[in-house]
């Protein structure tokens, strides 16, 4: 049976083919089970924090099925049947409270992905992947308690120092953002505590870094 964050049959997304040319229409949980290609939206924010290149990171609710606890880009998710890849900025403010114009994105272009750590036997992603700038303070935001544990601030030069052999990282953040019970936070962390994938997530540091200099071309 697969491991789906949805229920079965509920949320349906567009199958297509490794180019991205729409297949057919079909239920998550049997989009995954058969391990079909489909669209995913990344959106990874970026800010100065005391003049320090920042990646607001999130540690995603242990309630999740898929990488429960794990820390994740800002805000991730399926594109639904019949949307586009900028469709996907109602992710910012569903799991964020973030309301940024899909203007505001910067594109990094598309990620291709298979690999058996997502939801079902085989995960096949054509992801879109954006990069944003958001200066606001991290108790500015207000998360989706069933998304999103937390919100992290990571000096992206301290987070691409840990995926080239640093042993651990110590991140602050807040918890429970823009809810009552909202406090600071601080983390040691390693690897294990990423979402898997570290080619990606040193490109996507290395652009963001670039994205703050003002520095291009950006891609990933």
């Amino acid at each position: 049976m697969a491991v789906t964050d949805s229920a079965p049959g509920v949320e349906h997304l567009d199958v297509v083919d490794e180019v991205g040319r729409y297949v057919r229409t079909a239920p998550r949980d049997e989009v995954h089970e058969r391990g079909e290609w489909h669209r995913v939206f990344h959106c990874q924010i970026v800010t100065l924090r005391d003049g320090v290149p920042t990646a607001v990171l999130q540690q995603r609710s242990r309630a999740k099925a898929a990488f429960a606890g794990l820390i994740d880009v800002s805000a991730a998710g399926h594109l639904a049947a019949g949307e586009t890849p900028l469709d996907g900025v109602r992710e910012l403010e569903e799991e964020l409270g973030l309301s940024p114009a899909s203007t505001d994105l910067v594109p990094l272009g598309v990620r291709r992905l298979a690999d058996d750590s997502g939801e079902g036997r085989l995960n096949c992603e054509l992801t879109s992947v954006y990069l944003l700038r958001d200066d606001r303070p991290l108790a500015d935001y207000v998360l989706a308690r069933d998304e999103v544990d937390a919100v992290l601030d990571v000096p992206i030069a301290d987070l691409l120092a840990l995926f080239g052999g640093a042993p651990s990282l110590t991140v602050q953040g807040v918890s429970s953002a823009g809810h009552p019970d909202a406090r600071e936070v601080m983390l040691d962390v390693t690897l294990d505590d990423f979402v898997p994938g570290a080619e990606y997530w040193v490109v996507l540091m290395v652009m963001a870094q670039r994205f703050l200099a003002g520095q291009g071309p950006l891609a990933v």
